[in-house]
């Protein structure tokens, strides 16, 4: 596709981190290049997103010596955080002054599988590709026509977004990794929801909404949606389940796959929230420090603005402190 996409182009299309034929790392393939260009400068292009975790990349002092790192700003007014460099390596960081396109990957392959129109955003050779060879296909078509039916257009890219979030911290921490592209997907099915409409599955489930519960209409959802999963034979999995049953909330105890969710509904690519910078960090070291964070993020947010906080939500906090104390 990218030789499709960049024929007839400035630019060279290289295979040789494929041709390496195991893992690869970015210095490994800039090493190379150093090889190949010798007497020329090198320039390594990324989203300026990815600067927050760059020290924690594999080899990342050697990096900035053989590339400067130039940074394209991803989202308009987004200023990265270079504390964690020195005054030399900051010399070596480039911030890229051009107009972000924003729009993700997550965003395409949701058009693709959904087989909408996708504009000028996809070249139509490239999309002819994909459909000549059946790409992006994973098999949650129909998860996807259930909530196209009931969301609207922000909370349908949130949801994928959410998806591949869950899926890509499923597979870091060792959990089912479609279970989480699901659980992900659905999680927000009856967000766009009338109280009514929601009240109805609720009851049809046997679960009847607390005070605290009922004065809180935003995690009316995460119940609802577990319980209209359930009565309309849409998902009989019980961990798919309780992860649409808590992802806001949270709770103590939570599975893996619960955690997954909860804390992938914090830092999907859509999020932008003051301290979302702060949790995707957590979230690539520990899921129970990002959890405890979320948790006392949540508590003292809704306290500030004399807001119910749900039970659920500090026993989740208690248990991730008490965890912390061990």
């Amino acid at each position: 596709m990218c030789r499709i996409a960049f024929e007839g182009s400035l630019f060279e299309v290289s295979s040789i981190e494929l041709d390496r034929g195991s893992r690869s790392y970015t210095v490994e393939t800039l090493r190379e290049l150093r090889k190949i260009y010798p007497d020329d400068e090198l320039y390594f292009i990324i989203g300026s997103d990815m600067l927050s975790t760059f020290t924690q990349w594999y080899c990342w002092e050697e990096i900035l010596s053989l590339a400067f790192i130039c940074a394209a700003s991803r989202e308009k007014g987004f200023e990265p955080d270079l504390s964690a460099f020195t005054g030399e390596q900051k010399k070596r960081i480039v911030l890229l002054d051009a107009e972000p396109f924003e729009v993700s990957s997550t965003q395409l392959r949701g058009i693709i599988a959904r087989n909408e129109d996708s504009g000028n955003l996809i070249d139509s050779k490239v999309l002819g590709y994909i459909k000549s060879k059946k790409l992006y296909d994973d098999g949650l078509s129909e998860y996807r026509k259930i909530i196209t039916e009931r969301l609207d257009a922000y909370r349908l890219h949130h949801s994928e977004c959410v998806s591949e979030c869950a899926a890509a911290l499923a597979e870091q921490y060792g959990a089912d990794v479609e279970k989480a592209r699901i659980a992900g997907l659905l999680h927000d099915v009856m967000k766009n929801t009338p109280a009514s409409a929601q009240l109805y599955y609720l009851h049809k489930a046997g679960v009847f909404l607390e005070p605290v519960e009922i004065s809180n209409f935003k995690v009316w959802h995460q119940f609802s949606g577990a319980a209209f999963l359930e009565s309309e034979k849409i998902v009989t999995d019980e961990e798919i389940l309780g992860a649409v049953r808590w992802h806001t909330t949270g709770r103590a105890g939570m599975t893996l796959l619960e955690k997954v969710v909860y804390i992938a509904d914090f830092i999907s690519a859509d999020r932008d929230y003051p301290d979302v910078g702060v949790v995707r960090r957590l979230a690539s070291q520990s899921l129970d420090e990002a959890i405890f964070y979320t948790a006392r993020y949540t508590i003292k947010k809704l306290v500030s603005a004399d807001l119910p906080v749900h039970p659920a939500t500090v026993d989740c906090y208690n248990d991730m402190i008490l965890k912390k104390g061990k």
